[in-house]
């Protein structure tokens, strides 16, 4: 089952097209869509209205490849089984989802394109 997804994954994300950074950003920042700032952090600086449960994306960015950073967004669990981060392209194993959410991934390919094109920003000095 879990190379059935890899697989549905890997094509689905070859059918999307290139991440847009100013998208990527917008999702981000978004505390209703993406949650990342609900953990973690932009810069190893913090900031008081950003999390700081999880390590800084800048951190994260600059020690992953763009598919190392994709593959953990998609499902973190594949790297860290206990992780408390949402898997944003998995409806398995999920449970006490809302109604509208059953069998709806968070985050769309190209959401997720988006996204990581913008944390690659975060990378560069």
């Amino acid at each position: 089952m879990h190379a059935l997804l890899a697989l549905l994954l890997v094509t689905a994300a070859a059918q999307a097209g290139p991440g847009d950074v100013q998208r990527g950003r917008a999702l981000v920042a978004d505390r209703t869509q993406s949650l990342c700032l609900l953990c973690h952090a932009l810069h190893g600086a913090g900031d008081a209205n950003q999390g700081n449960l999880a390590p800084p994306l800048e951190a994260s960015a600059a020690r992953l490849d763009a598919q190392g950073m994709r593959d953990r967004i998609a499902d973190m669990r594949r790297f860290n089984p206990a992780t408390v981060m949402p898997p944003f392209r998995s409806t398995e194993g999920l449970r006490d989802v809302a109604p509208a959410w059953q069998g709806k991934p968070a985050l769309t390919e190209q959401q997720l394109d988006d996204i990581v094109a913008y944390l690659g920003t975060l990378a560069r000095p």
